[in-house]
């Protein structure tokens, strides 16, 4: 998990406004040892870090044929600038936690219900189970209801507490 770790410390200082969702959002809320990633996901707020002349100046790479995106490093991003799972990109970022990527440098990342939520949105059971299991504590269930499209989808998620005996 280190290689991932220090990759998203390195994307952080080359992308300030980058938010980071997805596999390495949830490393972070679990301590970093959850599973494994070989890419990444980022919400940018200020699309100007972002652009394509502004990523090949940094050293990013442009996979033409796909269009895929690459750090300087050979591990693939993928940028987000308007909205992912029913988030604009400027709510990703407000709410937007801290996390230490390493010592002494720290990442933004998805909060937790916010990510839950996205997690749960794209049908990723394990990922949701692993987040409500070891953060049940932690979760803010009155924000997470709120941030909810109606007391169904919440209702599936606080479900997945009773199925783990959280509850």
């Amino acid at each position: 998990m280190f290689q991932i770790r220090n990759e998203c410390a390195l994307v952080s200082t080359e992308i300030p406004s980058a938010v980071f969702v997805g596999a390495a959002a949830t490393l972070a809320h679990l301590g970093w040892s959850y599973r494994r990633t070989t890419d990444l996901d980022i919400a940018v707020e200020v699309a100007g870090e972002v652009d394509e002349k502004r990523l090949l100046e940094l050293g990013y790479l442009k996979d033409t044929q796909t269009g895929d995106w690459y750090t300087p490093r050979n591990v693939k991003i993928d940028i987000y600038t308007d909205e992912l799972n029913g988030f604009s990109v400027d709510e990703i970022a407000r709410d937007a936690v801290e996390v230490e990527a390493r010592r002494g440098v720290c990442i933004r990342v998805t909060r937790l219900e916010m990510l839950i939520l996205m997690k749960h949105r794209a049908s990723l059971v394990s990922d949701v189970q692993a987040l409500v299991s070891h953060k049940y504590e932690s979760v803010d269930w009155q924000y997470l209801e709120s941030i909810t499209k109606d007391g169904v989808e919440f209702q599936e998620i606080k479900n997945v507490g009773r199925a783990l005996g959280r509850e």
